[in-house]
C-alpha cells in the first residue's frame, strides 16, 4: 500500500517536472520570438528613420504645397525638423524632384503637378435682333481659371430665325479641363428706328464752320454701334444764307432715322476785306507799352494773348483793352507739365486767367490761343489725346481758339535779326493773315521790326484789325 502510494507521488512530481519544462521551453520561444520582432522592427526604424506616403505625390496646380504634410513617420524626432529640397512650382505644371533629409537619411519624391480643376462659368441669358453675329461671349458674365480658358458653343445651331433657343456654352482651360452651361438666347426682329441726339440748327458767321458732329451721338435699342452719316457738302459757308444739313442714322437691321439740320450763315462784314490780324502772345513785358506806342501811330488793332507772369505789368493790358485792342487768354503759368496734365488742369489755368483778364479790363474774354497751339505734341507727354478733347470743348463752351497762319520765328529765340523777322511775317498772301509775334522783355527785334511789317501789308490793302470770336480763325491739325 504505501509503495503504491509513493509510485503515485513520484508520477505525480515527474508530471508537474514535464509541464514546468514545457512552460519554461515555450516562454523562452516566446521570449526569443518577440526579442526577435522587437529587434527587427528596431533595426528597421533604425535604418528607416524617415517614412513617406509615397514616392509619387499628386498636387494640384495653384494650391499651396506643404511638403511635410506627405512625412509619415519621422524617428526620434517630428517633421517639421525634416530638411526639404524642392523647387516645386505649383504656378505650372510639371514634375518636380523633392529630397527629404533627416539625420543621415535621404528619401525622394516626385510631385506631379497638374491642373485638374474645371474652370469656373457664369453665364447670363441674352436677347438680340437678327442681324447680330452670335458668339459665345456674348453669354459669359464671368470666367476664372488658374490658366486661360477659351469659350465656345458646344455645338451650333440654326438660331438665325425669331423665338428662344436653349444654347450650352463650353469654357476650356489650357489643361483641356471643361464647364459646361445653359443660357437662353431670345431672338427677335428689330423694328425700331435709332435716335439721334444732339442736333440742333446753327447760325454762323460768314467764313466760319461748324462742327457738325460735335455733341451730336445715336442710340438704338438693339445695335450697340449704329452709324451716323452727315450729308453737308451743300451748306456754303463762303456765302450768307440758309441751308440744309441731313443726318442719318442707321443700326444693323436696316432702321433708318433722318434729322434735318438748318444751318444759318449770316454776312461777315470781314470776309471780303483783306485783313491782317497782329496778334501778340506772352505779355504784359517792358515791350507791350513800344507795341502800343507804334500800333497808335500806325492806326493798327492787334491781339494780346496774355498769361499771369508781369501782372505788375497788368495796366498795360488795360491801357491796350481801352484803345480797342484785344486782350486774349494764353495761359496763367505756361507750364505745360501743369497746363496739360488733363482736361480739369486745363481749364483750371484757363480760368485763371480769365478771371485776371475779366479783372482787369472788365470784359470776360472768349478769345483763346493754346500754349503752343493746337498743333502741339508736348501735350502727349502728359496726357493723350488731350488736344482732340480740348480744341472741341473749349468751342461747346463758347470760347474759339486762333492758331495762325504766319509765323514771325520770333520763338526761335531772343535777338531774332530783324531782317529774318520781317521777311518771316511778310510772307503771306492769304485774304486773312494771323501773324503770330511774341510780347516778351527779351524780344527787343521783335518792336523793330514791327513797323515794316505793318507798312509792307498796308501797301498790299489789308485793313489791321482786333480779332473777335467771330475772326478768321486758323485752326492748326490736332496731333494729340
Amino acid at each position: 500500500m504505501e509503495k503504491a502510494m509513493n509510485e503515485h507521488k513520484r508520477r505525480t512530481r515527474s508530471r508537474e517536472s514535464r509541464k514546468k519544462q514545457l512552460f519554461l521551453r515555450v516562454g523562452i520561444t516566446v521570449l526569443t520570438l518577440a526579442v526577435l520582432i522587437f529587434g527587427g522592427m528596431y533595426y528597421y526604424v533604425s535604418t528607416h528613420p524617415l517614412k513617406l506616403k509615397g514616392d509619387v505625390v499628386e498636387q494640384e496646380m495653384g494650391e499651396p504645397f506643404d511638403p511635410q504634410a506627405y512625412i509619415t513617420r519621422v524617428w526620434l524626432g517630428s517633421p517639421g525638423e525634416v530638411s526639404v529640397r524642392s523647387e516645386v512650382d505649383t504656378s505650372k505644371e510639371g514634375d518636380y524632384p523633392v529630397v527629404y533629409e533627416w539625420r543621415d537619411h535621404r528619401e525622394k519624391a516626385v510631385v506631379k503637378v497638374r491642373d485638374t480643376t474645371p474652370p469656373t462659368l457664369v453665364v447670363k441669358d441674352y436677347s438680340t435682333d437678327l442681324a447680330e453675329e452670335i458668339k459665345p461671349e456674348l453669354f459669359v458674365e464671368k470666367t476664372s481659371d488658374i490658366s486661360d480658358v477659351s469659350v465656345r458653343f458646344e455645338k451650333e445651331d440654326d438660331w438665325s430665325q425669331e423665338g428662344t433657343y436653349t444654347v450650352r456654352i463650353l469654357a476650356e482651360d489650357a489643361s483641356g479641363n471643361q464647364t459646361i452651361e445653359e443660357a437662353s438666347l431670345t431672338r427677335k426682329k428689330d423694328t425700331q428706328k435709332p435716335e439721334i441726339q444732339g442736333v440742333q440748327n446753327q447760325t454762323v458767321k460768314q467764313g466760319k464752320s461748324l462742327d457738325f458732329t460735335g455733341g451730336v451721338s445715336v442710340k438704338d435699342d438693339m445695335d450697340p454701334k449704329p452709324s451716323l452719316e452727315v450729308h453737308s457738302e451743300h451748306v456754303d459757308f463762303a456765302t450768307p444764307g440758309i441751308y440744309k444739313a441731313v443726318y442719318t442714322a442707321r443700326d444693323r437691321s436696316g432702321n433708318v432715322e433722318e434729322i434735318v439740320q438748318k444751318v444759318t450763315v449770316e454776312a461777315n462784314p470781314e470776309w471780303n476785306e483783306k485783313i491782317v490780324y497782329l496778334t501778340f502772345d506772352d505779355g504784359p513785358s517792358d515791350n507791350t507799352k513800344k507795341i502800343l506806342d507804334i500800333l497808335d501811330e500806325y492806326k493798327a488793332k492787334a491781339t494780346f494773348f496774355v498769361t499771369g507772369h508781369n501782372q505788375k505789368k497788368n495796366d498795360m493790358l488795360r491801357i491796350a483793352h481801352e484803345k480797342g485792342h484785344a486782350v486774349g487768354l494764353h495761359t496763367y503759368t505756361h507750364d505745360y507739365a501743369s497746363v496739360y496734365e488733363s482736361e480739369q488742369a486745363y481749364f483750371d489755368d484757363l480760368q485763371k486767367i480769365s478771371n485776371m483778364v475779366e479783372k482787369v479790363t472788365g470784359e470776360k474774354s472768349r478769345l483763346i490761343r493754346f500754349p503752343g497751339g493746337s498743333s502741339n505734341t508736348i501735350s502727349r507727354k502728359y496726357a493723350p489725346g488731350l488736344m482732340t478733347k480740348l480744341t472741341r470743348e473749349v468751342q461747346e463752351k463758347g470760347y474759339q481758339y486762333f492758331d495762325w497762319n504766319c509765323d514771325s520765328t520770333d520763338a526761335s529765340g531772343n535777338n531774332v535779326p530783324v531782317d529774318k523777322l520781317i521777311g518771316n511775317a511778310t510772307s503771306s498772301q492769304a485774304k486773312h493773315i494771323n501773324i503770330l509775334m511774341h510780347d516778351t522783355d527779351a524780344k527787343d527785334t521783335t518792336v523793330e521790326a514791327l513797323p515794316k511789317i505793318i507798312e509792307h501789308y498796308r501797301k498790299q490793302g489789308y485793313a489791321f484789325r482786333a480779332l473777335t470770336v467771330d475772326s478768321y480763325a486758323p485752326h492748326h491739325q490736332v496731333n494729340n
